[in-house]
């Protein structure tokens, strides 16, 4: 295929249309699913672009105590307080059923500074039961309209916090997902107190990701998000 820029112009038209007429599809059918699942609703909410989740952190206790924390920064943190207070308060807490999925696909596209990308989204099982009952098909495709995607870029000599992270999951099997603070000095806060504790995390390499794949998104991330 050749490059965009060499498309004629009536193609790209035609292209233009069929993905906004694909965008009106995916809008209706997320709308009837997120009604329907406090997950869904949680991942789809109008909240992540106005809070905008600018990185991701990760925390552990100095001794190994308790299990370990994933941070999700937001630029502006009282939107994305707002975010999981009222997603947290829904599931008390805790994922028991591991209805909200969450993989961390590591890798970078050849000759680029070594990254990962975090993907949260709903179970992929527990939306389809749900879209059976409202005559929707949802396929690996269609996944990520159902969830958020950011990509980090760790400083090279900087302390590897996904490491420790992983570590620390290993050990406890278990870890919270919170909504973290960036204060005024630069200084990050956790707010453990609007967390939600999982025992489920996908760990995986940007290599094994195949088109078809749940995490496919991630493929495209490198080139997307390149490193600043």
């Amino acid at each position: 295929m050749p490059p965009f820029s060499e498309w004629p112009p009536n193609f790209i038209q035609a292209f233009a249309a069929n993905f906004e007429d694909s965008l009106s599809v995916a809008a209706v059918m997320v709308q009837k699913l997120a009604s329907r699942s406090s997950v869904a609703t949680f991942t789809t909410s109008s909240l992540w672009s106005s809070a905008l989740w600018s990185s991701t952190t990760f925390q552990w206790h100095p001794t190994s105590a308790a299990p370990p924390i994933m941070g999700i920064v937001f630029n502006d943190a009282e939107k994305g307080k707002d975010l999981f207070r009222a997603f947290a308060k829904s599931i008390n807490h805790s994922d028991r059923f591991e209805e909200l999925r969450i993989s961390i696909i590591e890798g970078s596209s050849e000759g680029q500074q070594h990254g990962y990308s975090v993907h949260l989204g709903p179970e992929m099982e527990m939306l389809q039961a749900m879209a059976t009952a409202e005559d929707i098909e949802i396929t690996n495709a269609t996944m990520p309209f159902f969830g958020q995607v950011q990509r980090m870029y760790p400083i090279p000599g900087q302390p590897n916090l996904l490491a420790r992270f992983k570590q620390e999951f290993a050990k406890h099997q278990q870890y919270m997902i919170a909504p973290v603070t960036r204060r005024a000095d630069g200084q990050l806060w956790c707010n453990p107190d609007l967390g939600i504790i999982k025992s489920v995390i996908h760990f995986r390499e940007l290599k094994d990701i195949q088109e078809d794949d749940i995490d496919a998104i991630a493929l495209a991330l490198p080139a997307l998000i390149p490193p600043q």
